[in-house]
C-alpha cells in the first residue's frame, strides 16, 4: 500500500534533467574485456554496496521521454566470463514515502571510465552523502546463475533498496545487497538451487529453495526438499548468506517453510508497508494458497473461485483494489475445465487471508478493439506461461492485475492459441470487471496469430503521428525457428491500466535500402478508457544505444530474453517487473495515460556492451570492449513540485494546515475516495478520521 502523501500531490513542476551519472554503468580500468569489474558475489566487501545511479534521458516512438539506467550488473562467479546470467526480476509494487536514506554515504564518480564499486578492478571513487531530508523508496531484485570457475552451479538473489528525493527523481541512490546464495566460493559445490520470488519496498526478499541436482557444499548440511525463505536486504551484515539445510546458520533470513514433500511455485508477498509485517504469499501443486509472516504457514484452499479446479503457476499481485476491496489483490491462471482458460482473483487482508475472490473465464471470441481484429479460440487454446521451470525459478507472475481511473478492475496474461509451450502465436488478453457488478468485458492489447505467417503478422506499432512503424511478428522471424515461441512475454500493468510487454516485432524501414528489422522489443500499449482498447507505443528495441554519463561510454542493449529453448524463459519479463503506482505517486487524475508517470517504474534484463575503445562497434569476443548482464531500470525523470508535510495536508497550499485541508479531507471522505482511507484497510470510517486529526493536532514541521 502506497503512503498516503504521496497521493496529495496537486502541483507537478517540469525541472532540468540531470546530465551526469552515477551507477554501476562503469567498465574496468583494466584495458581488457575480462575480467570487467563485476563484483564478487562472496567477498565480504561486496556483500552490501551503495551509489548512485541518474536516470538517461530517451524518447519512446511517440515522443514521450523516460529515463534508464543498469540499475543493478550480475555478479562475476567465473573467470570466463564478465558476469553471471540473470533470471527472474522484481520490482517492488509499493513505494514508500517519507523514509530516511537506506545508507549513509554513497560512491559516485562521473564521466570517468575504470572508476566504479570493484575494490580491485576500478579506480579509486569518491563518495557522497546521503541527502538531507526523507525520500521516496522502492525496490528490487534479480536471481543470477553461472557455471562457476570450479564448474559448480552457482545460484544468486542480487537486490536493491532505491531511494530518491521527491524534488529530483532522476537521481537514484541505490543500496546493493547480496540476498543470498548457494555456494562458499566459485571452487566448491552447491548447498541448495535458489527460485526468486518477489521483493518489497522495505526490502524483504521472498525465495524458494530445493536440492534438485545439488552436489553438496564440503562440510555444510544441504536443503531436502521445498523450502520458502525471507531475507532483510537492509539488515545484511557483511557475512556470506549461503542457503544451507540449517535455518540457524542463516543472516537476517526466515525459513518459513523446510522440507516440504510439496513442491512450492516461487512466492509473492503482501508489502510489509500495507501489512505492518512482512507476508510471505505461494502456492503449492496440492491447489493450496499459502502465506504468513512466521512458521509455521496457513495453507489451504480457500483463494480457489467457483468452478475451479486447478490453479496454474505463481501468483501476479497489486497493491491496487481489482475487487474493490483488500490491502492487495493476487492473480492467479485457474482451470475449471479441461484446459487452463480462466483467472482466479483473489483480495486479502493484511494477515493474507482471503476476504473476497472472483473467477474470469475467456469467451470463445475475443476482439481487439483498436483494430477490429477478431480471432476465434479453439479447445487448444491455454494460458501456458506458468510451464517448464518456472515454478522452480520464476518469474512471477503470469496474471497482471490493476485498476483503471474509472476503479475497474484489469486483469491480463499471454494466451497461447495452440495450447503449447513454445507456441509462436499468442495474444495478450485483457478482462474489464466492475467491481460492483461482476459484468466483464475483453479485449487485445497485442497479438500474434498463425494465420499470419509472413508480412503483417501482429498488431500495429505507431509513432508519435499516427504512422505505422511496424507490426508484432512470430519469434521464429527473429531467430529462425530456435526457439520457435512464445513470441511475447507476459504483460505487466501500470497505474493507468496500460500494459508492458516484451515481443517479437518487425520495424519497416529500418535497414540500408529500407529493408524491415526484425527484433525483440519493449512495448507499452497505452489503455483508452472510453473505447477499452489499446494502441502500441515502442518504449525500447535490441540494439539501442544509450550514453553512460558515469563510465563516459557508450553502452548497446544487445540481447533481450523473451523464449527459452522450449518456453517462456524465467529471463523475461512478467507482472512482477513493472510497479502498481504512479511515478512519485502523482495523483492519476493528473495525468493522461501516455504520460511516463502513470508507470512508478520497470525493470528488465538485458545483456549490454560497452564501446570501451570508441570505434563504434561493441565487440564482446575479445579486445577491450566489456559485456555485462544487467537489471535495467526504466522511470520518469519529471520531479514533483511542493509535498504534503503530513497524512492530514490535502491541500495547496502544502506545508501549511487550515480549512481547506478538513474541506477537502470531508470531500474525498464523503466520496469514499482512496485518498482518504488512511488506515488503508479498504474501509472508511473512524478510524480514518481520528488518522486526519491527529495529523492535523500534530501541525507541520
Amino acid at each position: 500500500m502506497m503512503n498516503r502523501r504521496g497521493m496529495y500531490m496537486g502541483v507537478v513542476a517540469l525541472v532540468g534533467l540531470a546530465g551526469s551519472a552515477y551507477a554501476q554503468d562503469s567498465v574496468s580500468n583494466l584495458g581488457t574485456s575480462l575480467p570487467g569489474d563485476a563484483l564478487s558475489p562472496w567477498a565480504s566487501q561486496s556483500q552490501r554496496v551503495s551509489y548512485v545511479v541518474d536516470l538517461t534521458a530517451f524518447q519512446t516512438s511517440w515522443g514521450n521521454e523516460f529515463g534508464i539506467a543498469p540499475l543493478i550488473k550480475s555478479s562475476k562467479a567465473s573467470s570466463v566470463f564478465a558476469g553471471s546470467m540473470v533470471s527472474a526480476q522484481y520490482l517492488s509494487k509499493d513505494m514508500l514515502s517519507g523514509v530516511p536514506y537506506a545508507s549513509t554515504q554513497y560512491k559516485a564518480w562521473e564521466n570517468a571510465p575504470g572508476q566504479g564499486v570493484n575494490p580491485q578492478n576500478n579506480a579509486t571513487t569518491g563518495t557522497v552523502n546521503a541527502p538531507a531530508g526523507s525520500s521516496n523508496q522502492f525496490a528490487a531484485a534479480m536471481a543470477e546463475f553461472a557455471t562457476s570457475t570450479g564448474g559448480f552451479n552457482y545460484n544468486g538473489l542480487i537486490g536493491a533498496v532505491v531511494n530518491y528525493s521527491p524534488a529530483d527523481s532522476s537521481r537514484l541512490y541505490v543500496t546493493r545487497v547480496v540476498g543470498a546464495v548457494n555456494t562458499t566460493n566459485d571452487t566448491t559445490g552447491d548447498s541448495s538451487q535458489l527460485g526468486f520470488g518477489s521483493v518489497d519496498a522495505d526490502g524483504n526478499l521472498h525465495y524458494r529453495a530445493d536440492a534438485f541436482n545439488i552436489v553438496g557444499s564440503p562440510g555444510l548440511p544441504s536443503v531436502t526438499g521445498n523450502n520458502l525463505y525471507r531475507t532483510s536486504l537492509l539488515s545484511r551484515g557483511n557475512v556470506l548468506n549461503q542457503i544451507i539445510g540449517n535455518p540457524a546458520g542463516l543472516d537476517a533470513t526466515t525459513a518459513l517453510l523446510t522440507g516440504s514433500s510439496v513442491t512450492h511455485n516461487t512466492p509473492n508477498h503482501i508489502p510489509q508497508s500495507a501489512a505492518g509485517s512482512a507476508v510471505q504469499a505461494a502456492t503449492n501443486f496440492n491447489n493450496q494458497y499459502v502465506r504468513g509472516a512466521t512458521s509455521p504457514l496457513t495453507a489451504d484452499s480457500t483463494h480457489l473461485g467457483a468452478g475451479v479446479t486447478n490453479h496454474r503457476g505463481g501468483l501476479g499481485s497489486t497493491t491496487s483494489q481489482v475487487l474493490g476491496t483488500g490491502v492487495t489483490t493476487f492473480g492467479i491462471l485457474a482451470q475449471t475445465g479441461g484446459n487452463t482458460t480462466s483467472f482466479d482473483v483473489f483480495s486479502v487482508n493484511a494477515a493474507g487471508d482471503v476476504i473476497d475472490k472472483a473467477v474470469v473465464t475467456v469467451p470463445a471470441s475475443v476482439t481487439d478493439n483498436s483494430d477490429g481484429f477478431v480471432l476465434n479460440y479453439t479447445a487448444s487454446a491455454e494460458f501456458r506461461q506458468y510451464a517448464s521451470q518456472t515454478a522452480a525459478r520464476g518469474g512471477n507472475g503470469q496474471v497482471a492485475l490493476g485498476r483503471d481511473r474509472n476503479g475497474m478492475g484489469l486483469i491480463a496474461a499471454t494466451m497461447h492459441e495452440n495450447g503449447l509451450n513454445d507456441d509462436f502465436s499468442t495474444q495478450i488478453l485483457v478482462a474489464r470487471r466492475n467491481p460492483g457488478t461482476g459484468e466483464t468485458q475483453w479485449t487485445m492489447a497485442a497479438y500474434i496469430d498463425q494465420a499470419f505467417l509472413s508480412g503483417n503478422s501482429g498488431k500495429e506499432v505507431f509513432d508519435g503521428s499516427g504512422a505505422v512503424i511496424g507490426v508484432l511478428t512470430p519469434l521464429f522471424n527473429v531467430t529462425g525457428g530456435m526457439p520457435l515461441g512464445p513470441s511475447m512475454s507476459s504483460p505487466v500493468i501500470d497505474a493507468a491500466g496500460n500494459v508492458w510487454f516484451l515481443s517479437a516485432v518487425e520495424l519497416f524501414n529500418r535497414l540500408p535500402g529500407g529493408g524491415s528489422d526484425f527484433d525483440n522489443a519493449l512495448f507499452r500499449a497505452v489503455y483508452d478508457e472510453a473505447t477499452f482498447s489499446y494502441r502500441l507505443e515502442l518504449v525500447l528495441e535490441l540494439g539501442s544505444v544509450f550514453a553512460g554519463p558515469n563510465s563516459g561510454l557508450n553502452y548497446q542493449i544487445q540481447f533481450l530474453s523473451i523464449a527459452d529453448s522450449n518456453s517462456i524463459d524465467s529471463a523475461t519479463v512478467f507482472s512482477g517487473n513493472g510497479a502498481s503506482h504512479t511515478w512519485n505517486n502523482v495523483p492519476l487524475d493528473d495525468l493522461s495515460n501516455e504520460d511516463p508517470r502513470t508507470s512508478g517504474g520497470f525493470v528488465l534484463q538485458a545483456s549490454i556492451a560497452y564501446d570501451v575503445d570508441g570505434d563504434g562497434t561493441y565487440d564482446n569476443g575479445g579486445g577491450v570492449d566489456e559485456e555485462y548482464n544487467a537489471l535495467l531500470f526504466i522511470g520518469s525523470m519529471i520531479d514533483a513540485g511542493p509535498q504534503p508535510c503530513n497524512d492530514a495536508d490535502f491541500a495547496e497550499p502544502y506545508g501549511v494546515l487550515n480549512f481547506f485541508d478538513v474541506q477537502a479531507f470531508l470531500q474525498a471522505f464523503s466520496a469514499h475516495n482512496p485518498i482518504a482511507d488512511l488506515v488503508a484497510d479498504g474501509q472508511f470510517n473512524f478510524f480514518d478520521v481520528q488518522v486526519f486529526l491527529q495529523a492535523f493536532s500534530a501541525g507541520c514541521p
